[in-house]
């Protein structure tokens, strides 16, 4: 298969698969992992983090001894955003519009990838990386709840920092010179479970506006990948494009 220049094999054949996919009838079984590497010409390995990014995204779903299958439409926006020079961050958005932001950092582990993390950060499901649960708060008033993966092998000091003040992708900025120039988002509606109706202070199973974020280097290299809970109060947003 003929990659597009600049990007990763991961992402070009999740992006073929699903131009693929979303042409079949719910409940199509996708080709064997066999078949479709010998097509792609990649490992088993890239085209199961191809699979797995589709199956975390909804278009998929895989039973166990049967096989992969085609799942019935979501109704979700995908949507890619390609900044015109950087991904700039909650923090940083927020405090150059005069708001004071804060956050309670509720866990700080390195963990298990597993498959959806591993898929959106392109490493292995078995891999470490940095999970980093928080609140944010604008002008003191909560705004969201956040949990951010970031692989550990590349960005180990992210495992010891504390990020109760200040940007993480300031972080990575300043600490690692990684410069973050493409932000993936996905916005669905998602019912609170019981540590995001805790942390929310909302009734169990209340919905909620969920983005889950995927931004990327200068190399399209995913560098970290986030699950963002807003209050019903903040359940909005506002997308801005520049050319």
């Amino acid at each position: 298969m003929r990659t597009i220049s600049g990007t990763s094999k991961y992402v070009a054949v999740r992006e073929h698969l699903l131009s693929r996919i979303v042409k079949l009838a719910p409940g199509t079984r996708l080709a064997p992992e066999p078949v479709l590497c010998e097509e792609y010409g990649v490992s088993r390995i890239t085209l199961r983090h191809a699979v797995d990014g589709l199956i975390a995204d909804g278009h998929l779903v895989r039973e166990q001894g049967r096989g992969t299958f085609v799942t019935e439409p979501q109704f979700r926006t995908h949507y890619r955003e390609r900044f015109a020079d950087e991904v700039k961050g909650f923090y940083v958005q927020q405090t150059e519009e005069g708001f004071a932001v804060s956050s309670q950092v509720l866990r700080h582990d390195v963990v298990v990838a597993g498959e959806t993390v591993g898929a959106r950060l392109d490493v292995s499901s078995a891999d470490r990386v940095v999970e980093l649960v928080r609140l944010r708060f604008v002008n003191g008033t909560l705004h969201h709840r956040v949990t951010t993966y970031l692989p550990v092998e590349r960005f180990p000091l992210a495992a010891t920092t504390d990020f109760t003040d200040g940007s993480l992708y300031g972080f990575l900025r300043e600490v690692y010179g990684v410069t973050l120039v493409r932000n993936d988002l996905l916005v669905s509606v998602s019912a609170a479970d019981g540590p995001t109706s805790d942390a929310l202070m909302v009734d169990h199973g209340e919905k909620l506006l969920r983005v889950a974020s995927t931004v990327f280097d200068q190399d399209d290299q995913a560098v970290a990948y986030g699950v963002s809970d807003f209050t019903p109060q903040n359940s909005e947003i506002f997308f801005g494009l520049h050319s």
